[in-house]
């Protein structure tokens, strides 16, 4: 009986003098990498536990915010050891959604170092004790280049520019067609940018020579996630066409051209080379 009350002493003795972790610092901040959707970044969470016995750190959750925006989160999916009195650095992991992100493009892209604010909370065990572990702090990031890599990445989807044909003139003699089409630009970005040049070459076969080409005059301002039409004047080589004409063209009475080329992006100081592929049906 003596050894059962002197347990139980001993027990709630730890209990009453038990003391609660303490947060110390964010660090070893990093940008890990990016996946299709989200900037992956990882962090040292530092606890301190004041006890001489270990505790654990059963649970963590930190949310990310840029300005009063919140973009990210972070998880601790699995329960960590605290040793007694000692500092342990917790890795953890948060994802930062870079959909949340577009509309700060321009100041992002402007930064080399970008300041967010985690706030959050830790659940720690310590014998039938839980204690909360608030977290309220900041940690800088340089997002340029993530934000980069997904601007490109959106350029090139392949469906930023289109071509529409608009008219055509029937095949005359063996001289010249002149056409007048537009192309298409979607903007898909939250940021405007400006066309510095565009180059598109018309071929009937790929392997073969271009039958005509054209270069736009000046660059071109577009806006942030629109579309505009921007019109141009092509004028193909009736002789061109006729050396490479199939017996099928003249039975449906139209051409397949493929148009291939190239756009010349700038947001801010940075330039982007778009690859342009297309097809457009024209009548003979």
């Amino acid at each position: 009986m003596k050894k059962i009350a002197l347990v139980l002493g001993t027990f709630l003795f730890f209990m009453s003098c038990s003391k609660k972790p303490e947060f110390v610092a964010i660090d070893h901040v990093t940008i890990k990498g990016l996946t299709e959707n989200a900037l992956v970044v990882g962090m040292d969470y530092v606890v301190y536990n004041p006890n001489n016995v270990k505790t654990k750190l059963r649970q963590s959750s930190m949310e990310i915010f840029y300005k009063d925006s919140l973009v990210g989160k972070g998880f601790l999916n699995e329960q960590m050891s605290l040793a007694a009195n000692d500092t342990i650095r917790i890795p953890v992991t948060c994802e930062i959604e870079l959909k949340s992100l577009n509309s700060f493009y321009p100041e992002l892209l402007a930064s080399d170092s970008t300041e967010f604010a985690l706030k959050g909370n830790g659940k720690v065990s310590f014998l039938l004790n839980s204690f909360t572990i608030a977290l309220d702090d900041k940690i800088h990031l340089n997002t340029k280049k993530a934000i980069l890599e997904e601007i490109s990445k959106n350029l090139d989807y392949g469906n930023n520019f289109k071509i529409r044909s608009i008219s055509s003139n029937r095949l005359p003699s063996l001289s010249k067609t002149h056409l007048k089409l537009g192309v298409e630009t979607l903007n898909r970005l939250p940021i405007a940018y400006t066309i510095n040049t565009m180059k598109l070459e018309f071929y009937l076969d790929e392997n073969k020579g271009h039958v005509a080409a054209w270069t736009m005059d000046e660059p071109f301002f577009q806006e942030a996630l629109q579309s505009t039409t921007i019109p141009i004047d092509v004028t193909l080589s009736n002789f061109d066409i006729l050396k490479q004409m199939k017996f099928s063209w003249l039975t449906n009475q139209k051409a397949n051209f493929t148009i291939l080329g190239e756009a010349q992006i700038k947001i801010q100081e940075y330039e982007f080379n778009v690859p342009i592929k297309d097809h457009v049906e024209i009548g003979l």
